[in-house]
């Protein structure tokens, strides 16, 4: 099949979140089982225009910067390029539907009759963040694109339930960032990859810190200055480390003792399973898409904002190294058995099947 996948952020940008990281999984998964695949995406840096990246043709476009670093760009020029290509196409993914791209592609797809499928990644409740605009993103054209999906696309069962139709579960892949060169770990290293988006609830950290006062604390991913402030009375014990990706990612899971994900309503949550992928077990909240993986996977969730339950849960594992290590090895093995970016794509070119009315 001809796929075309529009989304809002794909490789290398991976400072922007895991659907970058989804989309490109699942697009590389696609391609080797043979099908032709397009993304659509973001100019996000000094990346090339249009270019092949393990056998996807991933075409950017420009667009503010403003609205890039809010997590809403728009793409100049994509409409006329749809115009001209999208016949072409059997199918299309679209990757999130609050973005210029997906409105865009949305209405160049409707137009030349090109179905296309919905893969919210968890972005369909607005998680308490701009609500207002939010809801005026939806009125203007985002709940169009919702209703008029071939297909939904959900990531959990927690995920499914707060979207408003029916929806196929079909799990990320998971796969290590990178090598990491052998290492011993810190026996007292906390590691926290995320952003201070409110549902990645950083504020709990300060209470895990005050309550390990001999731990200290390592902070990949975004993060802006009033929220690392925040951290500066704890002095050495917390280090910033910016956005981390590929083998210096992966190093960093692996010195870690313990990974603290304190997220709540999240479809899936990468960072668990990468992690053990790399040795290290994690302490997650259960509730939502992160827990109800994990808890599958054997490895610990504790309930959603509960400081005194998510302290007691990383105490025990800064104090009992091997129970550490064996729900990493438990969740490890899961990841391995069952979250392949191979067994997505087929259960998503299902999907696709289903929504373009042919057998190809």
């Amino acid at each position: 099949m001809r796929i075309l996948h529009v989304a809002p952020f794909y490789a290398p940008a991976w400072a922007y979140g895991g659907m970058a990281r989804a989309a490109t999984g699942l697009g590389q998964a696609l391609v080797r089982r043979g099908h032709d695949v397009t993304v659509v995406t973001s100019q996000a840096g000094a990346d090339p225009r249009d270019e092949r990246r393990e056998g996807v043709r991933v075409v950017r476009f420009p667009g503010p910067a403003l609205l890039l670093r809010r997590l809403v760009p728009v793409a100049l020029g994509l409409g006329r390029w749809l115009e001209r290509e999208v016949d072409g196409f059997d199918v299309a993914h679209l990757h999130g539907h609050r973005s210029g791209l997906a409105w865009i592609a949305a209405r160049a797809l409707a137009r030349h009759r090109v179905p296309f499928v919905l893969q919210p990644h968890g972005t369909y409740p607005h998680h308490g963040q701009h609500r207002l605009a939010k809801a005026l993103l939806d009125r203007l054209g985002s709940g169009r694109i919702v209703s008029g999906a071939a297909a939904l696309l959900a990531l959990s069962q927690a995920e499914a339930a707060e979207l408003p139709r029916p929806a196929r579960v079909v799990p990320n892949g998971v796969e290590a960032p990178g090598r990491a060169a052998p290492t011993s770990k810190s026996s007292s290293r906390l590691l926290f990859v995320g952003s201070d988006a409110p549902q990645k609830r950083v504020a709990a950290l300060i209470r895990v810190l005050d309550a390990q006062p001999t731990a200290e604390m390592h902070l990949v991913g975004r993060f802006s200055p009033r929220c690392l402030r925040r951290f500066t009375r704890f002095g050495p014990r917390v280090v910033a480390r910016g956005v981390l990706a590929g083998d210096e990612l992966a190093q960093a899971y692996a010195e870690a003792a313990l990974v603290v994900h304190p997220a709540v309503a999240e479809a899936f949550g990468l960072v668990p399973f990468e992690a053990a992928l790399l040795g290290t077990a994690s302490v997650a909240c259960a509730g939502h898409g992160v827990g109800e993986w994990l808890a599958r996977a054997g490895g610990c969730t504790v309930p959603p904002d509960d400081g005194p339950a998510l302290d007691a849960a990383v105490k025990v594992r800064l104090q009992d190294p091997a129970l550490a290590r064996g729900e990493a090895r438990s969740v490890a093995a899961f990841a391995a058995r069952e979250l392949s970016w191979d067994r997505a794509a087929a259960e998503v070119e299902a999907v696709y099947r289903e929504s373009a009315g042919a057998i190809v």
